[in-house]
């Protein structure tokens, strides 16, 4: 019983580490938005559709031992947001590494590694 004291007494005197939370874009629930599509002929603004070679780029760039560097950031993040419609977070480690993963396995699936 006197052992049983002494644990309670140091669990609460050294509580363990918290766990890390995500970011606050991984909190917030997505918000559907229902949006009218342009016909064709509509469009305004130029589509981005990444080459090949720009897409294995633009992943060698970002699985580099040595990080991202800050130039290679725009052709990243124009590719991601040509494949998967959404911003690569470079902000957010837990963010960014699943993104890095859903990039992966894209270009598992069509051959790419």
């Amino acid at each position: 019983m006197d052992r049983l004291e002494k644990l309670k007494a140091n669990s609460i005197e050294n509580p363990g580490k918290q766990k890390r939370t995500k970011c606050t874009t991984c909190k917030k629930p997505k918000e559907v938005v229902v949006e009218k599509l342009p016909l064709p002929f509509e469009l305004e603004e130029e589509i981005y559709i990444p080459t090949k070679d720009d897409i294995i780029l633009a992943y060698a760039e970002l699985t580099s031992q040595g990080g991202v560097k800050e130039d290679k950031k725009e052709l990243i993040q124009k590719v991601y947001q040509a494949l998967f419609n959404e911003e690569f977070i470079f902000n957010c480690n837990g963010c960014g590494k699943g993104q890095a993963r859903r990039f992966t396995f894209h270009m598992k699936n069509i051959g790419l590694l």
